[in-house]
């Protein structure tokens, strides 16, 4: 299960899939989500809340945010086995996996004054890519996936931390471990996947 809590600004847009607030449950992945305007642009930024990975989604429009359940799970399948570069049936078997994980999700309000920070330094990242050096926003999924392995794999902190940490490496790592503790033999059948379950160029 996935569990997502998103700040006011995006709430409003994606008001259609908020439910009633829930505990956090502590068997599900915590996302938090923002949106900001980039270009005169809305951008929504979620964030992971162990690894901090984040995942961008540029220009937004009414029925991006009405779609924005499905689309999560397919850039999430795409995105994890890219970064994981496994074989292909390796790969499918970490699909299966990803789906199988990112089908119950759950959206409600929230906030979290760690992750927001570590959100904020993105966002200031990205803003500075997009005027300084692209002069555009990504259009397509490769090309947000290409800008989000950029900002994800500098190094973050958490106060309290001791040392520092890359986000893609411990969200790579957090798959990989998944994928062994899941034989072969048990990782869920969601049946046939999308032809385009394939993996994002690095």
């Amino acid at each position: 299960m996935l569990q997502f809590h998103l700040s006011k600004d995006l709430a409003s847009d994606m008001k259609v899939h908020l439910a009633s607030p829930q505990a956090i449950n502590p068997a599900s992945l915590q996302w938090y989500g923002h949106r900001v305007t980039i270009m005169r642009r809305k951008c929504v930024l979620m964030m992971e809340l162990q690894s901090r990975y984040c995942m961008i989604f540029t220009g937004m429009t009414k029925p991006d945010f009405e779609r924005f359940p499905e689309r999560f799970i397919e850039r999430l399948w795409h995105e994890a086995v890219s970064i994981c570069q496994l074989d292909d049936e390796r790969s499918e078997m970490l699909a299966e996996l990803v789906f199988s994980v990112a089908e119950d999700q759950h959206y409600q309000v929230g906030y979290d004054l760690s992750v927001q920070s570590h959100i904020r330094q993105m966002v200031e990242e990205i803003k500075s890519y997009v005027h300084h050096y692209a002069g555009r926003l990504p259009a397509s999924d490769e090309e947000m996936f290409a800008l989000g392995v950029n900002v994800n794999e500098r190094i973050r902190k958490r106060k309290g931390d001791k040392d520092y940490f890359v986000p893609l490496k411990v969200f790579r790592d957090f798959w990989l471990g998944m994928l062994a503790l899941a034989p072969q033999d048990e990782v869920p059948d969601v049946g046939e996947l999308p032809d385009n379950v394939v993996p994002f160029r690095r």
